[in-house]
């Protein structure tokens, strides 16, 4: 069975707040557009949601951000009007990676989901952390390249910083990236 997990393609990633990005809501209709191809064909559809509490350890790295309870920490609503599905589910988390210590895995097993297509955002943080640990468990990963996008900001080249995760989620942990004009990566 295959599902699409769509990262963090949040408010406060994409509209308002520390970290929105103009590079993070251009990938938007890309997104919608993969969204809509999964549940057209038939499968799960998982977003993730970076959520945190006030007091997060997080933010002694980053920005506070996607803060539980407020606008940021919400779905764009082009993408919250899927939300309520039979085969849609909605995964908060806390950490780079969306298997740790939340729901996610217990949602592939029930599934069994062995092939996950992954999209959003940031390509360099939560798509590469969670692309790993999808692999780490056996899980064929496809990361849909137009569909991912990171921040751009002094020393971290947006464009620069995308290529190279890609170029690791492909060489090292054996992820297939699909880019418009065919797929590298194995």
């Amino acid at each position: 069975m295959q599902a699409l997990i769509v990262v963090d393609m949040q408010n406060g990633f994409l509209r308002h707040g520390n970290l929105a990005s103009e590079q993070c809501l251009a990938v938007l209709p890309a997104v919608v557009d993969e969204v809509r191809a999964a549940l057209g064909a038939g499968h799960h559809v998982i977003f993730t949601a970076d959520t945190h509490e006030h007091d997060d350890a997080e933010f002694q790295i980053f920005p506070t951000h996607c803060i539980r309870g407020t606008g940021e920490a919400d779905l764009v609503d082009e993408l919250a009007s899927f939300l309520g599905g039979e085969t849609v589910h909605l995964v908060p988390k806390r950490r780079y990676s969306a298997m740790f210590e939340t729901e996610l895995e217990g949602i592939l097993h029930r599934y069994a989901i062995t092939d996950v297509r992954i999209c959003g955002v940031c390509t360099d943080i939560c798509v590469l952390h969670t692309t790993a640990d999808l692999r780490n468990r056996d899980i064929a990963v496809t990361v849909v390249a137009n569909a991912t996008a990171t921040f751009e900001a002094p020393e971290h080249s947006a464009e620069a910083v995308r290529e190279q995760s890609l170029a690791h989620m492909a060489g090292i942990l054996g992820a297939t990236v699909e880019r418009s004009t065919g797929a590298v990566g194995s």
